[in-house]
């Protein structure tokens, strides 16, 4: 009876220190005193030592990055009175799914695409695996180096309707443009069948969303894309986020 009556004081101080903030750390160097999923009030004093480092995310989804030597006040740079209260908890959410996949791919090699918008298909796997597209950038599958040492076929189909497209995939190219005989449709599944002429073969079975351009600004991106199961180019949108 004790263990459940602390197990949720300890829950709801967690959920009020989280509806509290107004800010949250993504990235620290050189300090003791930040760390990354910290929770923050952006009216706090800050005292930063030299070569120290944090960047926080705001309630507004702005970012901002502080450098030491420092000593004043956290606060957003935009002052702008756009701030979600449920933003800060929504973003929290996201970094616990992207630490989820950050303690996996340690456990092996791995190689992303160069650009966070490239379609990876050079994984042999038959999950469903999940993309996110922006809408003013053309659809990009990709491939390592070590796959594109010889041309393949390329057999995209669109599952609901069995539209197909078939394209061949050069040697010693990284990159193939999505065929535009074969439209994409937002939140749709594709089968991508890739064979090489030395019969190596791979298959995805991916679902697309298409990231709205009303998102105001990266962070909310961020948060978007972890919805959809994007988690790993998700990940890469907050590394860059200074």
């Amino acid at each position: 009876m004790f263990r459940l009556f602390f197990l949720i004081i300890s829950v709801m101080t967690l959920v009020d220190a989280v509806s509290a903030a107004d800010a949250v750390v993504i990235h620290a160097q050189q300090t003791d005193s930040f760390y990354p999923g910290q929770l923050l009030d952006s009216k706090m004093d800050v005292s930063l030592a030299e070569q120290a480092e944090f960047t926080v995310v705001f309630a507004d989804g702005h970012v901002q990055t502080i450098t030491g030597p420092y000593q004043g006040q956290l606060a957003n740079p935009t002052e702008l009175a756009l701030a979600d209260p449920e933003f800060i908890p929504n973003f929290v959410k996201a970094l616990d799914e992207i630490k989820v996949l950050q303690e996996q791919v340690t456990r092996g090699p791995t190689k992303n695409p160069d650009d966070i918008w490239w379609v990876d298909v050079a994984t042999q796997s038959t999950q469903q695996r999940f993309f996110c597209i922006a809408p003013a950038v053309k659809v990009v599958l990709w491939r390592p180096q070590s796959q594109s040492d010889s041309a393949a076929t390329v057999l995209i189909k669109h599952r609901p309707t069995g539209k197909e497209a078939k394209v061949v995939w050069p040697a010693y190219q990284t990159t193939l443009k999505w065929p535009e005989s074969l439209p994409i449709i937002d939140g749709e599944t594709y089968n991508v069948e890739v064979k090489t002429r030395q019969g190596a073969f791979t298959f995805k079975r991916l679902v697309l969303y298409k990231v709205p351009d009303s998102l105001p600004t990266n962070s909310h991106k961020v948060v978007w894309m972890v919805g959809r199961g994007c988690i790993s180019q998700a990940n890469m949108l907050l590394a860059s986020l200074r």
